[in-house]
């Protein structure tokens, strides 16, 4: 593909993969249905609300699909700005579109089908705040051709025109919201993917917009009740991989090797988040006994552990705002805790931030 020399003509979904042959991957596809229930049922299941814990790794899994863009962040600088905003920050902020975009996907699907307004607002929500260069086209289709290179400048691939990118979409949306086909949806999430990644609709983001959509797309398909299914971690680990099998399903034959990977990606990433749930409600069980043994007030230790599990990195004011607590009352247990080493602070006299390093040290590998 390397060698490729005018833009490239997809077809249409379901007409663009061919004829699957299931032979490659069908371990993968039992491996990746077996663990992606198992992934669901562990959430439905577990001690902690997963909507406490969730949205942290949902920030993760903005800052992962981030840094395959060349954004550098780590996770707990990430989550500070939430609460102390850098709006110098570039990094950090296109993190917080990332997450915002997805956010305003979801509600979207909540009341309707996928649009090109769905595409055309969350590009808009992730190109916000100037966060990239040379953008002139936020929240509009691409009206130039665009290239897909190496930092080397050898060229990869030529999207299609972008004269052909509105039927494109259409066919697209299409697809997405009536399928003709009769696929296993994890096989049909990574079809999408990768036929929005050709299509490149956007002059940039399109990456980031075709992660984002992996999830939300397994939402509307109601293979999950919330788009809580985070793989830009594991896809950013083999992002050569990644970007090699993606770019090869521009070859027919190569169709079925991209959807082995995909389902591998899948199953590993359902198997390493079913730990990280145990592992979530192992730690909440113990502390909170620890907790309720330092402080009289058991409803109240139970309100700010609780505030604790949705913000790991958090200060007072924030815990109050959560809890319905007197501000006097949590200052004053939270120093019992950080006596007790199961918080730690960064010792500032105002704006002091509290850190629950034993929570996000389940989160950050």
């Amino acid at each position: 593909m390397s060698n490729m020399k005018k833009p490239y003509a997809p077809k249409p979904l379901p007409e663009a993969y061919g004829i699957l042959d299931y032979s490659v991957f069908l371990d993968e596809l039992i491996q990746a249905v077996s663990m992606f229930e198992v992934y669901k049922e562990k959430i439905k299941d577990s001690k902690v609300n997963p909507n406490w814990f969730m949205p942290t790794l949902q920030q993760k899994e903005a800052m992962k699909s981030s840094m395959m863009e060349g954004t550098q962040a780590t996770l707990d600088g990430v989550l500070i700005n939430k609460i102390v905003r850098d709006e110098d920050n570039k990094n950090l902020n296109e993190v917080d579109n990332y997450f915002t975009a997805t956010q305003i996907g979801f509600h979207m699907l909540k009341r309707g089908d996928f649009s090109d307004d769905f595409f055309k607002i969350i590009h808009k929500q992730l190109m916000s705040g100037k966060v990239r260069k040379n953008e002139n086209s936020v929240g509009e289709y691409r009206d130039h051709q665009n290239y897909v290179g190496k930092n080397d400048g050898t060229l990869v691939y030529i999207p299609p025109e972008p004269e052909r990118v509105s039927q494109l979409m259409k066919d697209f949306i299409q697809y997405l919201n009536s399928p003709t086909d009769r696929i296993h949806p994890l096989i049909r999430v990574a079809i999408v993917h990768a036929q929005f990644e050709t299509i490149h609709p956007f002059s940039d983001g399109n990456g980031r917009v075709g992660r984002i959509l992996i999830p939300l797309y397994l939402y509307f398909q109601s293979q999950l009740e919330l788009p809580y299914f985070f793989i830009s971690e594991a896809l950013e680990r083999d992002q050569l991989k990644y970007y090699k099998m993606l770019n090869d399903t521009r070859l027919p034959e190569k169709w079925n090797d991209w959807i082995k990977f995909f389902l591998d990606i899948i199953a590993k990433q359902c198997k390493k988040y079913v730990q990280i749930i145990s592992n979530v409600n192992e730690l909440y069980s113990k502390h909170m006994e620890i907790a309720c043994g330092l402080i009289k007030s058991s409803s109240s230790i139970v309100k700010i552990i609780d505030g604790i599990y949705q913000m790991p990195i958090f200060d007072a004011r924030l815990l109050h705002e959560f809890t319905g607590i007197p501000l006097a009352t949590i200052n004053r247990y939270l120093n019992i805790m950080v006596e007790r080493g199961l918080l730690f602070t960064d010792g500032k006299k105002r704006n002091r931030l509290y850190f629950y390093y034993d929570l996000l040290s389940l989160f950050r590998d």
